[in-house]
């Protein structure tokens, strides 16, 4: 929660969710097989077979019962009220309190990606996921088909009205350059992240959002939704600091039959009769399962300390596959708030001072990138391909006086991330870098701003300023992300998927949590995603459902078997062998090369290769050539085949232990 310490993420919190959840799977399991010769299965006494019929659902004791439960986020809100509208009694679960509630939604700035139209978006979409086999034209087509719903739906919910953001974040190309303008943006001369000439149908691309705008903090796509869940109080209801524990499956069927419930000190059984829409963001806040699914280990979240990846732990548990879970939107540089773990969102500039007196530096005291770039939600162009930006563990910006003086987001920080220095050295002692290395690093620094010219990095001229007036300064930077992908896989019903590719019953996800997104991001696609998520996963949980029905059981007898050791299989076993005729075993690099060997005379007069293990391709010409040359020399040792030596060595040994039998 808002509260929450880097520590209690990352330790406790995990550790006791992983604990309630496995006691609450070996609970469900061990009640079913005490189901199974009980009261609840009834066995035919005149049933030879001695099959049962076994109703799992009837083994739990349920608390409270709904049609739907959801959690409940931007991406919950929309499920929540679709599931209401098709008639279902919705229960939305909420892990924080009254005023946390919302997940990423309430936090982002409220745009909703969309298209001017089809075509142009399934160009735009394929080009963003190029290389992807898992983005398919299935899920090309579901994102933009309701996408272009989406004016509708919101105009249907109650918006004011639906604006065009595009004169604000993308006006005509060429205005600015995203390559080099970067720092310009904080004049408001705000561009696209993929502007068309970068991203094919980069021109349909148009960025709505909902009135009134969020220039001041307003958040008009989250009210929206909160209060239409709000208005449909009569079907749903919403509690608050019950976070879900684990999901309850029937161990037979695999049907997903509700939800364990934390709440007020209690673990509560919610039957959920038609489905469970996950719907509680990835695992932004988790800075444990940053280091397992993106190898950082440290990237601290710009919006709720509550996306902890529970969902992920919940859908592993009952056998769902995961995908997209190194993908994040981001990540970029950024100081902390004030006694949070919350990183401070500065757009995407990464820019911590309003003056260009600035570096920033790693460990080893030298700079590391364009401290100017933009962002694109931490995308970085690579030889032409949009990758995440690579992020050293310790990174300090480095300025001076008068970039101290020009203001800029720093001030907004925790003051005791600032350390302060009379001089460079002394800056570098208290950061704990080499002083002269430090020196070495502003020095050439301020050799390109002289130059007019970034040779290092090629920083925007307009942004180059020299770092020279005392006292000098530090902040320490921290890894930050907008949110991440990685989740449950889903289809495009937001079905949630197993091992196999198959649907999970009853079980679905919407937004952040297994998004469809993978990798390049284009700002606002997931708040549209909690749109034309939510309503499916809503409307395809709300569908009533007739398979939860007993399972008939029957035993069925053993039949065990030895199967033998491939290992100890002799291939040459079965091989007849005529007068003069002897088996040979030599050793190749990947096991027995085996041969029969023809002998008269004491000579070679016939190798036949039954049994090699080597290289196709590299150590063909050893078994269609050499055998002919000991034939034809009557000896074994012949010249052996050059790239495959260790297999020539392992035919001639094989040859010399037929011999050896002969003579």
């Amino acid at each position: 929660m808002e509260q929450n310490s880097k520590d209690r993420v990352k330790g406790l919190s995990r550790r006791n969710f992983l604990m309630g959840a496995g006691v609450a799977a070996l609970g469900a399991a061990s009640f079913g097989a005490v189901g199974c010769s009980s009261a609840n299965a009834d066995a035919d006494s005149d049933n030879a077979s001695g099959a049962v019929s076994v109703d799992y659902a009837s083994t739990v004791a349920w608390n409270a019962e709904y049609d739907v439960v959801v959690g409940f986020g931007g991406a919950g809100g929309v499920a929540s009220i679709t599931a209401a509208d098709e008639g279902a009694k919705v229960l939305l679960l909420e892990k924080g309190a009254l005023g946390e509630e919302g997940g990423n939604t309430r936090y982002c700035e409220q745009t909703l990606l969309s298209f001017k139209d089809y075509d142009g978006g399934i160009t735009f979409l394929k080009s963003m996921n190029r290389g992807y086999d898992t983005f398919t034209d299935e899920i090309a087509d579901f994102m933009v088909s309701n996408t272009l719903e989406m004016t509708d739906w919101l105009t249907s919910m109650g918006a004011p009205g639906i604006v065009s953001m595009n004169e604000k974040v993308a006006p005509k190309l060429g205005t600015l350059d995203g390559e080099t303008g970067d720092w310009l943006s904080d004049d408001g001369k705000e561009f696209a992240e993929y502007p068309e000439r970068l991203m094919p149908g980069g021109s349909t691309v148009e960025v709505l959002a909902v009135q009134p705008s969020a220039e001041n903090d307003e958040k008009p796509y989250w009210n929206l939704v909160r209060k239409n869940v709000v208005d449909r109080s009569d079907s749903i209801d919403v509690w608050m600091e019950s976070p879900a524990v684990s999901l309850i499956q029937d161990p037979l069927s695999k049907v997903i039959l509700g939800v364990k419930v934390s709440r007020a000190g209690e673990e509560l059984n919610v039957r959920a009769k038609n489905g469970v829409v996950l719907s509680c963001g990835s695992y932004e806040a988790n800075l444990l399962k940053y280091e397992d699914y993106a190898c950082y280990p440290e990237i601290h979240p710009y919006g709720t300390l509550l996306n902890t990846g529970d969902g992920i732990d919940m859908a592993q548990a009952v056998g769902a596959s995961l995908w997209h879970m190194a993908g994040m939107a981001g990540p970029r540089w950024a100081p902390l708030y004030p006694n949070s773990d919350r990183a401070m969102f500065m757009g995407m500039t990464q820019r911590i001072t309003n003056g260009g007196n600035t570096i920033y530096i790693g460990e080893n005291a030298k700079r590391f990138m364009a401290e100017s770039g933009w962002g694109k939600h931490g995308k970085i162009n690579y030889g032409g391909t949009f990758r995440s930006q690579i992020l050293p563990q310790v990174v300090y910006a480095v300025f001076d006086q008068t970039a101290k003086d020009s203001g800029g987001r720093y001030e907004e920080a925790d003051e005791s991330f600032l350390i302060s220095a009379d001089s460079l050295e002394e800056l570098a002692s208290a950061i704990d870098v080499d002083a002269a290395t430090l020196a070495e690093t502003v020095s050439r620094y301020n050799g390109y701003v002289d130059a007019g010219k970034d040779e290092q990095f090629d920083r925007h001229p307009s942004t180059l300023a020299k770092l020279e007036t005392a006292p000098f300064y530090a902040m320490r930077l921290y890894g930050s992300n907008t949110h991440c992908f990685g989740g449950p896989k889903r289809n495009t019903n937001c079905e949630v998927l197993d091992t196999e590719g198959k649907p999970i019953p009853h079980l679905y996800s919407a937004g952040e949590l297994g998004s469809f997104w993978m990798d390049v991001y284009d700002g606002g696609g997931c708040v549209a995603e909690t749109f034309y998520t939510g309503r499916a996963a809503g409307m395809n949980a709300a569908a009533a459902k007739d398979d939860v029905k007993p399972v008939e059981l029957a035993p069925v007898e053993p039949s065990i078997q030895e199967y033998g050791n491939d290992l100890t299989v002799d291939a040459t076993a079965d091989v007849a062998l005529g007068e003069n005729e002897y088996l040979g075993v030599g050793q190749g690099l990947h096991g027995d090369v085996k041969v029969k060997v023809g002998v008269e005379g004491g000579k070679i007069v016939s190798v036949e290769v039954l049994e090699q293990h080597e290289t196709e391709g590299i150590t063909d010409e050893v078994w269609s050539t050499m055998p002919d040359e000991m034939v034809a020399a009557g000896v074994a040792e012949v010249d052996t085949i050059s790239g495959a030596t260790l297999a020539s060595n392992g035919l001639i040994e094989a040859v010399n232990d037929a011999l050896s039998q002969a003579s």
